[in-house]
């Protein structure tokens, strides 16, 4: 939709352009035709070409009224055809295509490490949802106009391309170059594929999380470029079990991990280069009830849960806290995020 927008805007400019270009050179040749000065003469040419009917405003010579006569006949008509075409636009709901697109690239200039989700079905949605909860900014493409209308109800200041992903120009409008994650979740594994490898060439340095269809092509798919893969009927089905067969562990992990409404949270904070904690043990400055739980080190790719207090850290290092806001805040504080 958007690529047609813009072709059809740019058609408008072209057209505008050129009447303009044609209006300019017509009245100059008439002003040094009739030794005029130009603004007379351009006067005399703008009245003439919309017809309002006032008179000449200075003698005009006979080839100088032929000429305004070849004025009537080819600048006239061409005229009405460009006024019809900006009609158009407001007749057939194209101005508010192209307001919605203005608005969209208001949206997306400065749009930087972001994640972009492809895909509004139902699992893309509730992606989009916990992404948005979760105070991360969005942006997300969508072939079907049905489902883009809906999401703009619920999310009306979220950027939302309706365009197919596998362009790339759909993917730059997205601002893949600056973004930080892409989450493909397409109901067709060929189709997530064909985004992942676009997407990659793209961005090399992007985390791409793509969705999986059948389990045998999840590893076409990390070959393809893909740093994850999920199953969302898999991880529905795990979830269910839990619900039925551990029932408090299910409600700790919706109403305090997952809900926005809770008043902890879980964060994954990384140690960087700089960091005052880098070659420190966690005995040394952790402290549970200034930064919350330690669940879990990620180190090396490897998860160390409830790790020992003589755990040394590294630059690299993530924590896995969970703890209250102001937990978290004074732990990013500390390791000098």
């Amino acid at each position: 939709m958007y690529r047609e927008t813009k072709d059809f805007i740019r058609k408008v400019w072209k057209l505008s352009a050129l009447y303009l270009g044609v209006l300019l050179f017509s009245s100059a040749f008439f002003a040094y035709m009739e030794k005029w000065s130009f603004f007379e003469a351009l006067y005399q040419i703008v009245i003439t070409v919309s017809t309002v009917g006032f008179a000449e405003i200075n003698k005009v010579s006979d080839l100088g009224r032929a000429y305004l006569m070849g004025i009537i006949v080819f600048q006239t008509g061409f005229f009405v055809y460009v006024v019809s075409q900006i009609a158009y636009l407001i007749a057939d709901g194209k101005l508010l295509e192209i307001l919605r697109y203005r608005r969209l690239i208001k949206m997306l200039e400065n749009m930087k490490g972001h994640t972009i989700v492809v895909g509004l079905g139902r699992t893309g949605l509730a992606i989009a949802e916990t992404l948005k909860s979760f105070g991360e900014n969005i942006v997300v493409i969508e072939p079907d106009s049905e489902r883009v209308k809906h999401f703009r109800t619920l999310f009306p200041r979220v950027p939302v391309i309706e365009g197919d992903a596998k362009e790339e120009e759909v993917l730059r409008l997205a601002k893949i170059e600056s973004a930080k994650r892409l989450l493909v979740n397409t109901s067709s594994d060929s189709e997530n594929m064909f985004i992942v490898v676009t997407a990659r060439g793209m961005n090399p340095n992007l985390f791409i999380s793509s969705r999986v269809v059948k389990a045998e092509n999840e590893e076409k798919l990390r070959k393809a470029g893909s740093d994850h893969t999920y199953m969302p009927e898999s991880m529905s089905g795990r979830s269910i079990a839990i619900s039925v067969i551990k029932p408090e562990v299910s409600k700790f992990i919706s109403d305090v991990l997952l809900s926005e409404k809770a008043p902890y949270m879980i964060e994954s904070v990384q140690i960087p280069e700089s960091s005052p904690v880098a070659g420190r043990s966690l005995g040394e400055f952790y402290n549970d009830e200034v930064f919350g739980s330690l669940l879990a080190i990620v180190k090396e790719g490897k998860f160390i849960i409830n790790p020992p207090r003589k755990t040394k850290l590294s630059a690299g290092d993530r924590l896995i806290v969970l703890g209250s806001l102001e937990q978290v805040e004074n732990l990013l504080s500390t390791v000098g995020v």
